[in-house]
């Protein structure tokens, strides 16, 4: 393992997001669709690096994007591919051809995904794009995924749904690394970063958290889920080929908050990582981009709910509870939170924390999957089979920038001081 900490000064958000941020909260929906009916989405700069992530022929990708003339047309854009995808699976099924059948059903599946992103004000149309997307995709695993397996952790009186991987390699029984998606992943999506992982001895499962994926028909999202890791971690006890003592949980986004939630009222839990996440939404929430504001929205239950969301995953005073190590993973170009949460996070937790940040990336870093993975699987890799008594380690980052939180700290060089959001 290679200590690739470097000493240099904070990193800071790119310009470009900067000026992004400055302008963002006035992209609201009338004036996107005023934007769309002059020119279809496939015009403009969308980030495609999370479609490829998740495998979609960028041919489909472009399709769709060509048939967004409005925000209200997002879902049929997508659906209409996807639909596309369904016809291509039953012409296939007939010539008895089981991989590219199961390929075109998750095409689909992700579609259907996708689909469902900007439909949140829509209730129905969200379940009955979910519904699809998680049927489809269950089909499609014993064919592409077959080592993956679905559980359901008992979460109080109910259960979350997950999907489980297993490594081949390393000695028995092997180490978890628990997936929290963020608060417009779901497992499905994922689960398809799980390659690094598995080649580094880590188990992985997928997991949609209360409200999420899955679960939005049935759950509100809420901070009030750290207990989440009662279940998890009683279902790793139960099964001999998994460590409870070397379990940790990694989040995107939203989900990144709940990972250093629970891991800080949970002592069992071993480490965390946190992917571009929100250090403390409430102070600029209010500049955030408005289509984003109304999606947390509906996953909190409605604008009068929103606050308190936020409130709720803050992490300045749980930052301090923290006793396991955590990796924090920023983005200079993220557009939906702002890059210096992330430094924000990493120094709050001192010498615990490990900050790798990316000059080029946006939020979730979907277009650097493969880079962030792998460095956040190289580092759970030496913290839990070589415990650092409360302190983070090094990681091999193959050139983009890492630092000990605490360096930023003491050089009085914190992102969030030249952030400029007004």
């Amino acid at each position: 393992m290679t200590d690739a900490r470097l000493p240099v000064s904070a990193p800071r958000p790119s310009p470009l997001s900067a000026r992004a941020w400055r302008v963002g909260h006035r992209l609201t929906r009338s004036r996107l669709d005023l934007l769309l009916r002059a020119r279809p989405a496939a015009s403009y700069p969308v980030e495609r690096g999370r479609f490829r992530a998740m495998g979609l022929p960028d041919d489909a990708v472009e399709s769709a994007l060509r048939h967004v003339r409005s925000i209200a047309g997002w879902d049929a854009a997508w659906t209409r591919v996807a639909q596309g995808f369904l016809a291509e699976a039953r012409r296939l099924g007939s010539e008895e051809r089981p991989l590219a059948v199961a390929t075109a059903r998750r095409h689909a599946a992700l579609l259907y995904h996708v689909a469902q992103l900007l439909a949140f004000d829509d209730p129905k149309k969200v379940r009955a794009l979910r519904a699809s997307a998680t049927t489809l995709f269950a089909k499609s695993l014993p064919a592409l995924m077959p080592a993956a397996t679905r559980v359901d952790p008992a979460w109080r009186a109910s259960s979350l749904p997950g999907y489980l991987i297993r490594s081949e390699r390393g000695p028995r029984p092997t180490p978890l690394a628990v997936i929290l998606n963020g608060s417009s992943t779901a497992k499905e999506e994922t689960l398809l970063w799980s390659a690094a992982f598995l080649d580094h001895g880590i188990a992985v499962l997928a997991l949609d958290w209360p409200g999420t994926g899955e679960t939005t028909p049935t759950m509100r999202a809420s901070a009030d889920c750290e207990d989440l890791t009662d279940g998890v971690l009683a279902f790793a006890k139960e099964d001999p080929g998994l460590d409870e003592r070397r379990v940790a949980l990694l989040g995107c986004g939203l989900g990144g908050a709940l990972a250093v939630r629970c891991a800080a009222f949970d002592r069992r839990i071993a480490a965390a990582v946190a992917v571009t996440a929100p250090y403390d939404a409430t102070p600029w929430l209010a500049s955030a981009n408005p289509l984003a504001v109304e999606q947390l929205a509906a996953l909190a239950g409605g604008a009068d709910a929103l606050v308190d969301l936020a409130s709720g995953f803050a992490l300045p005073e749980i930052g301090r509870r923290l006793r396991c190590p955590l990796l924090v993973v920023g983005a200079a170009g993220d557009l939906l939170v702002p890059p210096s949460e992330s430094v924000r996070l990493a120094r709050a937790v001192g010498e615990l924390g490990t900050l790798v940040w990316f000059p080029e990336g946006g939020h979730g870093l979907y277009g650097a999957v493969d880079e962030w993975t792998e460095d956040a699987a190289r580092w759970l890799g030496a913290v839990l089979d070589h415990p650092a008594h409360g302190k983070s380690t090094g990681v091999d980052t193959h050139g983009h920038q890492t630092l000990p939180a605490p360096a930023a700290a003491r050089e009085g060089k914190t992102a969030d001081a030249t952030f400029d959001m007004t």
